[in-house]
């Protein structure tokens, strides 16, 4: 269940942190492709994060290395992960859910440099700063809630397919 939840917590948070950068650049809320609070490209990104860290701490290097591969390791990764989402939402719902065209180095709709510095950025902190303390909280989410959110992300994602 520990996963599951992590899927949960890191969509919610994804989709808080959206929804404030969205307040401060358009002046407005928006809700993601899903009705419900998770945007859950941050829930399957979470999991690469992990990857990425668990196998640069088998080198066992020193920590300002370690640190610096892992945020070369996130951009990269970060960047593919929002390049195949925005392809794959595109493909299934014929539409265009974010766009950095308007930005100097972009590369098409999905993916801009500027960008994928700042997802390495937020990643690197939240891997080194914050995963410690929410995976603390993940770890006391009972059971019943778990189920209970399952449940509601399949309801959600039928209703969102459906309309």
């Amino acid at each position: 269940m520990f996963y599951i939840n992590v899927f949960f917590v890191y969509s919610f948070l994804g989709f808080i942190f959206e929804n404030i950068v969205n307040i401060f650049t358009h002046a407005h809320f928006r809700s993601g492709l899903l009705y419900g609070p998770w945007t859950f490209i941050y829930g399957f990104s979470i999991y690469a994060l992990m990857i990425i860290d668990k196998i640069l701490k088998r080198f066992k290097l020193d920590k300002w290395l370690e640190i610096v591969l892992f945020y070369v390791c996130a951009t990269i990764g970060m960047t593919l992960i929002e390049l195949s989402g925005g392809l794959l939402i595109e493909k299934l719902f014929h539409r265009v859910f974010w766009d950095y065209t308007n930005l100097k180095y972009n590369i098409g709709h999905y993916i801009a440099l500027e960008i994928s510095f700042c997802w390495g950025f937020f990643a690197t902190i939240v891997n080194y700063l914050l995963r410690g303390v929410i995976e603390k909280f993940i770890k006391k989410i009972p059971k019943y809630i778990t189920v209970l959110l399952i449940l509601l992300f399949i309801i959600d994602i039928i209703v969102s397919l459906y309309n």
